[in-house]
């Protein structure tokens, strides 16, 4: 069960849980807003976008139900990226302050949301060097083979051009990519599925 849960909380830190329900595009906070609440989502998909200086916006990752999501903000004073509804979400904000108190007075729950964080932290340096896989149909490749199940099938749960920024291409780079896989027999797409042929 993911830490941030309120079922997995100590009772004093899910008192302060407040739950907030977003439309599709609608701002949850934006890059240097006060951090004052960690996040964990209970249904949707929340983009995590940082503005660059030149004024574009990168997908940092995008958290799905049942995942947490600003976790930087316990050691920290501001969000630093925007967390963008990127479809009708409802997330449960967990009060900073009270949860950094209970890590401080409770080893286990500290030690388990470490654990978690480092398993982040794992899927974050996957994903950066998914990220450097050239050419992009080979990226794309890999990207399905990491989202597959026991079965070597995808079945998508969000839109392709989401799945194409995550992995840092254009949605027509990933469309032409998926059409080049798909040529080479590499992969079958049935609707929302995808199978994955190993050659």
């Amino acid at each position: 069960m993911n830490m941030l849960s309120p079922d997995a909380l100590p009772p004093r830190v899910a008192r302060g849980v407040r739950r907030r329900a977003l439309d599709a595009d609608e701002t949850l906070f934006r890059q240097g807003d006060p951090a004052t609440a960690v996040f964990m989502v209970e249904r949707g998909r929340i983009a995590l976008r940082r503005h660059l200086a030149h004024g574009a916006a990168v997908t940092l990752h995008v958290a799905r139900a049942g995942e947490g999501f600003a976790e930087a903000a316990l050691f920290s004073d501001r969000y630093h990226c925007d967390a963008v509804a990127a479809a009708p979400a409802t997330v449960a904000a967990i009060p900073k302050r009270a949860l950094l108190d209970a890590m401080r007075n409770d080893s286990a729950l500290a030690s388990a949301v470490m654990a978690q964080l480092a398993r982040q932290v794992q899927a974050l340096r996957a994903q950066i060097e998914l990220r450097n896989v050239r050419p992009a149909r080979e990226r794309v490749f890999r990207a399905l083979l990491l989202a597959a199940g026991g079965d070597g099938r995808v079945t998508l749960d969000r839109p392709l051009k989401e799945m194409a920024a995550e992995i840092g291409l254009t949605h027509e780079a990933f469309y032409r990519a998926m059409a080049a896989l798909a040529a080479r027999g590499r992969i079958a797409r049935a609707g929302q599925t995808i199978a994955i042929k190993r050659i």
